[in-house]
């Protein structure tokens, strides 16, 4: 049993085209960025960014 590091075989896959993403997964993808639902994702990613110090950057400020 040969054993390829786990970036190698990521790296392998990205180059061969792997997707684990299936037609439908792209769909909604698809709609959640420019789509029907893309109002709706907008409003959810700011409030998660508004909460979330990470997220939103508010580790990176220097007003102390």
């Amino acid at each position: 049993m040969v054993s390829v590091d786990l970036p190698e075989q990521r790296r392998r896959r990205r180059r061969a085209g792997d997707s684990r993403l299936t037609l439908e997964d792209r769909a909604i993808l698809r709609r959640l960025v420019k789509g029907d639902l893309a109002e709706e994702f907008q409003v959810a990613l700011d409030r998660d960014l508004a909460v979330d110090p990470l997220l939103g950057g508010d580790h990176l400020s220097t007003d102390d």
